[in-house]
């Protein structure tokens, strides 16, 4: 009988052992993600492309920051063809691209491209207040334009 419970116990230790370090292993890998996300300006940020008839392709973006922030958007969006840099857009040049003095901005740009090749932008986020700022980019899915 004590050789049957030095068993089970065995087999408990072994499982609790495994499980931990199941959890310690799945700690140690999301660590990094949250950290590299973790902003003091910026909640969030969604962007999406999507193909409008005539060729016409738009990056839609929006950023949602940690409360209201001074300035708060896009400061630059690239167009991309096959691969290829193709257009620029600048915040400083391109209106509705950045907001102040709200916590959510949103708003797109519109590319008149070739129908039947891809395109996807490259999105440069920016939240800042009081000086300080936050910047995050990202590329969107890509497209064909369509007729």
């Amino acid at each position: 009988m004590k050789g049957e419970k030095m068993v089970i116990t065995h087999k408990r230790l072994v499982r609790i052992a495994s499980l931990a370090l199941v959890i310690v292993l799945c700690f140690s890998v999301l660590a990094p993600i949250a950290s590299a996300e973790g902003s003091a300006y910026i909640t969030n940020y969604i962007t999406s492309m999507t193909a409008g008839s005539g060729g016409k392709v738009t990056a839609w973006f929006q950023i949602t920051g940690t409360g209201t922030m001074d300035e708060i958007g896009v400061t630059k969006v690239t167009i991309y063809e096959n691969g290829t840099l193709i257009k620029t857009y600048l915040s400083t040049s391109t209106s509705g691209m950045m907001g102040n003095n709200t916590v959510v901005h949103a708003g797109s740009v519109t590319y008149s491209g070739t129908v039947g090749k891809s395109y996807y932008a490259h999105v440069t986020y920016k939240a800042g207040k009081d000086g300080g700022y936050d910047n995050r980019s990202v590329d969107t899915n890509t497209v064909t334009a369509k007729n």
